[in-house]
C-alpha cells in the first residue's frame, strides 16, 4: 500500500517504534522520581503508539495480501507481523488500563517495567524482521528495471 509511491506501512512504523520505547523511559523515571509529569506523558507516549501502531498494523496486512504466494517473503512476513502484533497487543492492553483509570496516573510498579520491556523487547526483533523483508526480500522497494 503505497501514497505518493511511498510504502505508507514503512512510514507509520516509526512512530510506536520510537514512541513504545519512550514510555518505557518515562514509565522507569516516574517509577524512580515520583514525578507524575513523567507519567502523563508516558501515557501519551503510550496512548499515540498504540494508535498509530494500528494503523500500521492494518497496512502491513495489506501489504502482506500483496505479496506472491509461495515465496520466503510470506513466511518472512508472517513471522514480523506475528512478533509485532504481541506487541501491539500487549501495549494496547496496557493503554486500555491506564485509559480507564486517565486522568489519575498510579504509580507504576516494577512489574510494569517488566512487562512494557518485554513488549518494547518483541518490538525491536519484529522491526528487525520487517527491516529484513525491505533488504533481503525487497518487498516495499520498486526496482529499477
Amino acid at each position: 500500500m503505497k501514497i505518493f509511491r511511498h510504502p505508507l506501512h514503512v512510514m507509520l512504523i516509526h512512530f510506536p517504534a520510537a514512541l513504545f520505547p519512550a514510555d518505557l523511559v518515562l514509565t522507569f523515571l516516574f517509577y524512580k522520581t515520583g514525578n507524575v509529569s513523567f507519567g502523563s506523558a508516558a501515557f501519551f507516549c503510550l496512548l499515540g503508539g498504540v494508535c498509530i501502531g494500528w494503523l500500521a498494523a492494518v497496512t502491513g496486512f495489506i501489504d502482506l495480501a500483496l505479496i506472491k504466494n509461495n515465496t520466503p517473503a510470506v513466511n518472512a512476513a508472517f513471522l514480523h507481523g506475528g512478533v509485532n502484533a504481541i506487541s501491539l497487543i500487549g501495549f494496547s492492553v496496557l493503554a486500555y488500563k491506564s485509559w480507564k483509570l486517565y486522568p489519575a496516573i498510579p504509580d507504576p510498579s516494577a512489574i510494569t517495567l517488566v512487562v512494557k520491556l518485554f513488549f518494547v523487547l518483541f518490538l525491536i526483533i519484529g522491526n528487525y524482521l520487517g527491516g529484513r523483508l525491505i533488504f533481503k526480500h525487497h518487498i516495499g522497494i520498486e526496482s529499477n528495471e
